[in-house]
């Protein structure tokens, strides 16, 4: 806990218990230009690195995908059939992966056993950068991992210097290295840059030359110029040697520079069939990726042909800034693509950023054919960096729409093409379902030196319609009146930029709501640094003024003590909302690490310390920067919670917070009356409640799609599971209105 608060231990326990596992929202429609996207809540992708893995152990490879931009992962189920990609956001999964995986991930079967191994960065988890393994194994019809322990402090991939002590395998935090058979001996060995400049260094596995098969790990420099080659970061073209086992030469006027390295990806297959390794190398300086040739063999690399343009024969990877390449079959095929993303975080292309180039040749002998740029994300509710998203009925037909801003889309030169985005419920009360409907609402696009939008509503001036507040990266608000009048479609006036003169420094994140019960609006406004601004009203309902000089208290302050910066760091990013529990006020703000953290304690103590009731709400972990909006948009009393993040998507979870309940935790109990049993259930799961009332059970699969629902009265009940599959469950029961939440697996 990085604040000192008192928290009563029955209230934290109780709390905990209740945000221990979210339902994830998977069901809920939304299209954008007549496409009905296939998983909207995966949440955007902005330098993905993509890894082929059988994530249920159906033989069939299914998709890891690994975002530098936040450390995310994302995995999805192959459900098409051959010569058809079909993937399913699979959300389930990314618990049995090692958490957090930092930088670069790539998995590689070492062992041969049929499950991937995870190799990714050490920094992180250790005080410098290099490699750390994690061998892969099936449990319970998923894949696992644990990690693999190697014979020094830190548990490293390590070699042995010529002087006899060891070090650790060292890959940069901002390359991307390659995994390969590079030998033809059937083990796995390293590739990556020397840490002072431009040589490719190799390091073989020697599991198999001393006999211990494909299960070690053990580790030689054996090549400090693989290929030959030199690369300067100043010239594309690298630099060839004259024979094989020559390195290029630094020394005289054809040098090409001097020794920088500040970031390079490495793709090694076998691009022309004839046995040995060739290298796709994408670096930080340029757009495209350089496609090298070895002209030598298994034992001796040796560079002889580059194509900087790669692939030239047909639509060339154009990816600003810092392209990384991919070799495995993404359609279900049996014969490996070549995709390729930005590695460079903040810096490139947000949205078309995932080039997909289809082999219509074999794997042996590929020929890549350009089909998209925006291979998976075009599924996605992705708007380029960063999501404001915010809850309101746009056109007043009873249905809560969406309005999104974000920090920005791309543009050549450092500019960003930021807007809102109004996403119109065309759903039920009880099945929403949303379309893009406007791609720049209220012309904000309009004001283009600001960005990272972030929109709330609220009725300011006490007319009975909700105005508009916008914040942005300059610290400022942008304030609209509404002037519809009560219940007709929102009519915003003209924008008013330094809305009341405040200005909290940067990346201000507004939320109204009468914090003080006085019968005012208030603001209050998360922002950069991490904590969260308090601006009280001191004028009247219909004409508030807030004061934004800190020499007036309390007009502003840090509202709750709250400081969303973990130790180390000086920014938080908070990113406040406010709940009326029936009387009660929660806050629920997001983080800059992507926490959702949940308070209490605000009734009568707005210039104290809330209580911090968790700061893991949910164990919900969707990316950098999150920014949650929280509404009942299917008519069930329980909260849905939509949460943004830094590359530019949503996530969704149904919450077990109720629309209707006094506090956002429920009755110890309850959770001591319900009890699910077997479980592990195989053929039957018998549900026993030990109170009064009507009792409901709703069973879901964790991909959030409802499989089973039973009522009844009486003590107990028996719900038939046989034909389910196994896996992990969610159980939902509901005794006379109060609701309990429990993991079922089902085997």
């Amino acid at each position: 806990m990085k604040r000192a608060v008192c928290v009563a231990g029955l209230l934290l326990a109780v709390a905990l218990s209740v945000f221990s596992q979210p339902y994830p929202l998977m069901n809920t429609p939304f299209r954008v230009n007549g496409k009905d996207l296939r998983f909207p809540f995966a949440g955007g992708l902005n330098n993905p690195q993509f890894n082929a893995v059988d994530l249920n152990n159906d033989q069939v490879m299914d998709l890891y995908v690994f975002d530098r931009t936040g450390n995310v992962q994302l995995a999805f189920i192959n459900e098409g059939t051959p010569g058809e990609s079909s993937y399913r956001y699979a959300p389930e999964y990314v618990q049995y992966f090692p958490q957090p995986l930092n930088d670069w991930v790539l998995l590689r079967d070492f062992n041969q056993d049929g499950a991937m191994d995870i190799f990714t960065q050490a920094q992180g988890r250790a005080p410098f950068q290099g490699i750390i393994v994690f061998y892969g194994y099936y449990e319970n019809g998923h894949i696992a991992f644990e990690r693999l322990g190697f014979d020094n402090e830190y548990s490293l991939i390590n070699f042995t210097l010529f002087n006899g002590t060891e070090t650790q395998v060292f890959v940069s935090n901002v390359d991307y290295p390659s995994i390969d058979d590079l030998d033809c001996d059937g083990d796995l060995d390293i590739l990556t840059f020397n840490p002072a400049g431009g040589y490719i260094e190799l390091y073989e596995n020697q599991s198999v030359e001393r006999g211990f098969g494909l299960d070690s790990l053990i580790f030689e420099l054996t090549d400090d110029c693989w290929g030959g080659i030199f690369e300067s970061s100043i010239e594309q073209a690298v630099g060839f040697s004259d024979a094989p086992g020559d390195c290029f030469e630094l020394a005289g006027s054809e040098a090409p520079g001097p020794r920088l390295h500040p970031g390079s990806t490495l793709l090694t297959f076998d691009s022309d069939d004839d046995g040995d390794k060739d290298l796709v190398l994408g670096d930080i300086t340029f757009s495209t990726l350089n496609h090298l040739v070895n002209g030598g063999n298994c034992q001796q690399a040796w560079i002889v042909e580059q194509d900087i343009n790669y692939p030239s024969e047909n639509v060339t990877a154009n990816i600003p800034i810092f392209p990384a390449a991919f070799f495995l079959d993404v359609n279900n095929d049996g014969k490996k693509d070549l995709l390729a993303s930005p590695n460079a975080i903040n810096l490139s292309e947000n949205y078309y950023m995932s080039w997909f180039y289809e082999n219509t040749n074999t794997t042996e002998n590929p020929v890549f054919e350009y089909r998209q740029q925006d291979f998976m994300v075009e599924d996605m509710v992705d708007l380029g960096s960063g999501a404001f998203p915010a809850f309101v009925d746009y056109n007043a037909d009873g249905l809560l729409d969406l309005v999104v801003g974000n920090t920005g889309f791309w543009q050549p030169g450092g500019r960003r093409d930021a807007r809102l985005f109004l996403y119109e419920n065309i759903g039920t009360p009880d099945n929403p379902a949303y379309e893009l409907v406007d791609a720049n609402y209220l012309n904000l696009r309009l004001f283009s030196d600001n960005y990272s939008f972030a929109p709330a509503f609220g009725d300011l001036d006490n007319d009975g319609d909700l105005d508009i507040l916008v914040g942005e990266i300059f610290g400022q608000l942008f304030y609209a009146e509404n002037t519809a009048g009560p219940g007709n479609p929102l009519a915003f006036g003209p924008w008013q930029y330094g809305y009341m003169g405040i200005n909290i420094g940067q990346l201000s994140i507004p939320w109204i709501v009468d914090l003080n019960r006085d019968g005012l609006q208030d603001l209050i406004v998360g922002e950069r640094t991490g904590n969260i601004n308090y601006f009280q009203n001191i004028g009247t309902a219909s004409s508030p003024m807030f004061n934004p000089s800190t020499d007036v208290a309390p007009n502003i302050f840090a509202l709750g003590n709250i400081n969303t910066a973990v130790p180390g760091y000086i920014t938080g990013y908070s990113a406040p909302l406010v709940l009326d529990q029936q009387g009660t006020y929660v806050l629920v703000t997001g983080t800059e690490i992507g926490r959702i953290e949940f308070y209490n304690g605000i009734e009568g103590n707005v210039s104290g310390a809330f209580n911090v009731v968790t700061e893991t709400m949910g164990g919900i972990q969707a990316g950098r920067r999150t920014r949650p909006a929280i509404a009942d948009i299917d008519n069930d009393g329980l909260l849905e919670m939509i949460v943004g993040n830094e590359r530019g998507g949503l996530s969704g979870f149904q919450t077990p917070l109720r629309l209707d309940s006094t506090s956002p935790a429920r009755e110890a109990s309850l959770e001591r009356a319900v009890s699910l049993f077997p479980n592990p259930a195989k053929e039957w799961l018998d549900v026993h409640v030990d109170a009064e009332g009507d009792k409901q059970l709703w069973l879901f699969n964790a991909s959030g799609q409802l499989v089973a629902r039973q009522e009844w009265i009486g003590a107990g009940a028996r719900l038939d599971v046989s034909r389910l599959p196994a896996g992990l469950y969610f159980a939902r029961v509901s005794v006379g209105g109060e609701v309990v939440g429990k993991k079922v697996l089902v085997r």
